[in-house]
């Protein structure tokens, strides 16, 4: 049981994890096969375990602190992200998983953990051992691949939530993507939010600059947009009306 207390520290470990922490390779390998077979610890996908609460019989990682540990270089964004930091108030079984290396959507303990695909690691924070986008790249990632991860109004409610974000933020991760049309896509958004969250009309002034010569659309909905003329862009019509006001 001595190497069992110190795997609860870890809560969520692979196997190079406890050959390293027990110092004998041999060794690690008898006692993850002991440990797996008196239910103490849970495979959760080849090369992660994940140490069992002998009350409930489940994992004592979450699944955000799981996400955070499927591949080095492994973290929590988008829908999930938002679901983390406590901006959507329903419980979502789909694990948005940002990770430069690949791996195989699988489901463990009533959660499906799907990859997207990155090459990006900024704007990545880590809180409490969970490795999270940081609510500013969290938005622009949302308007980004709005309608992939993310309905457009799950996004805005999402949004809504938000206390507080901080615009040189999310100017410096819009410009590390530099795309004209997310430049438009994110300030038409966010102007919905712009007395709300106390976003300077220079915002707004330089998404224009950057944006104004190209027209397109919002997404691939097409056949629901119509043009909206300040933005010069076409996308839904009264997005507002998105917006639960309660």
């Amino acid at each position: 049981m001595k190497y069992l207390n110190e795997l609860t520290k870890y809560k969520v470990f692979n196997r190079k994890d406890f050959a390293t922490m027990i110092k004998d390779d041999n060794l690690a390998k008898m006692l993850l096969q002991n440990y797996l077979k008196k239910g103490y610890i849970k495979r959760i996908k080849h090369n992660l375990y994940g140490v069992v609460s002998l009350e409930t019989n489940e994992c004592i990682a979450d699944k955000f602190l799981i996400a955070s540990h499927i591949t080095d270089t492994s973290y929590i964004s988008h829908h999930s992200a938002f679901e983390f930091y406590g901006y959507y108030n329903q419980v979502y079984n789909n694990v948005n998983v940002s990770s430069i290396s690949r791996f195989n959507t699988f489901e463990f303990e009533g959660n499906s953990f799907s990859l997207i695909k990155t090459s990006s690691t900024h704007f990545v924070e880590e809180i409490r051992g969970i490795k999270v986008t940081s609510i500013e790249r969290t938005i622009v990632d949302s308007i980004k691949d709005s309608g992939k991860y993310c309905e457009l109004e799950e996004t805005l409610n999402c949004i809504n939530m938000v206390p507080y974000i901080s615009i040189k933020d999310i100017l410096k991760y819009l410009e590390q993507i530099d795309s004209k049309m997310l430049y438009k896509k994110v300030g038409i958004i966010l102007s919905l939010f712009k007395d709300k969250l106390n976003i300077p009309d220079s915002f707004f002034d330089k998404c224009h600059e950057i944006s104004d010569s190209i027209k397109g659309h919002f997404d691939k909905n097409k056949s629901a947009h119509v043009y909206n003329s300040e933005w010069k862009i076409f996308i839904y019509k009264d997005l507002k009306n998105y917006i639960n006001k309660e």
